[in-house]
């Protein structure tokens, strides 16, 4: 492959990504009034044993800089009247602040979840599946 063909293949790949990311958001703001970036943050917090993370272990998994990230934690401090995150203060490290997944924002995490896999069974064929497991076998 030369360069051309590789950039053009780099953009398509990036071009697909941006297609099934906007898909995604778009049907999490239909359902849930949240976003992509909400979701990864319920995530992340749910795949832990005490569900719960540091702020700054949380930056690089959400992608967000640390005042956005604070931001989107604050919002979902509020979430329609619940609480689906909570801050705390780590008591080893009164500097680090942890942020704790509720009840309510775990089961929520499991039902986005179930949205994203349905959006994404509906966008992709089981070619394209394959493919893209291809990409990390």
């Amino acid at each position: 492959m030369n360069d051309n063909e590789l950039f053009a293949t780099w953009i398509n790949l990036t071009k697909y990504h941006d297609r099934l990311l906007k898909a995604m958001d778009y049907a999490l703001h239909h359902q849930f009034q949240l976003g992509i970036n909400e979701f990864y943050l319920l995530h992340f917090l749910a795949q832990t044993d005490e569900k719960k993370m540091r702020l700054s272990d949380l930056l690089p998994k959400v992608g967000l800089s640390h005042s956005a990230l604070s931001r989107l934690v604050s919002r979902m401090e509020k979430y329609r009247g619940e609480s689906l995150v909570q801050r705390t203060t780590d008591q080893g490290d009164k500097r680090s602040v942890d942020v704790l997944l509720s009840e309510e924002g775990e089961q929520l995490a499991e039902e986005m979840l179930s949205l994203l896999n349905s959006t994404l069974n509906n966008q992709l064929s089981e070619k394209d599946i394959n493919k893209i497991k291809g990409l990390f076998d």
